[in-house]
């Protein structure tokens, strides 16, 4: 993780609030629905919807350019990931999105609205805030749920 509050380099300003009014989280983060890791999404995700020009702003326009920069290298987008638990941790996005139906923002805060990726996690992911969430819901409260 990024040391400070200084925002990492992005290869590509990406705003979630132009995204989000399009699409669900899982339209892009996919796995969060099958799997433990949300992960993050593939140039060829990108593409499904980014065929040809769509930005009507000049600076939108060179955000794309980038895109098309990638698929051009057949590469993927290099994206500095900004949130990390503990390595003694265990958290199941599908565990949570898909069985326990908990929104997005109720863990990653008004990402939604963002349009640069920010510097640090909106939410503080702490074990305080996740007993509580859990004991809210009537979840598991027995250490090795989660820690392993």
């Amino acid at each position: 993780l990024p040391a400070g509050p200084r925002r990492p380099e992005q290869p590509i300003r990406f705003s979630h609030r132009l995204h989000a009014r399009a699409m669900k989280c899982v339209g892009c983060h996919a796995q969060a629905a099958t799997g433990a890791a949300a992960g993050t999404p593939r140039l060829a995700d990108c593409l499904d919807c980014h065929e040809g020009a769509q930005a009507t702003s000049p600076e939108g326009r060179k955000e794309e350019a980038k895109l098309d920069a990638y698929a051009t290298a057949k590469g993927e987008v290099p994206w500095v990931r900004i949130t990390a638990l503990a390595p003694h941790t265990f958290f199941s996005h599908r565990r949570h999105v898909t069985l326990a139906k908990v929104e997005c923002a109720t863990c990653h805060g008004p990402i939604a609205e963002t349009d640069a990726l920010p510097a640090r996690p909106l939410v503080d992911l702490t074990m305080t805030r996740c007993m509580s969430c859990h004991g809210q819901r009537g979840a598991a409260l027995d250490c090795l749920a989660c820690h392993r």
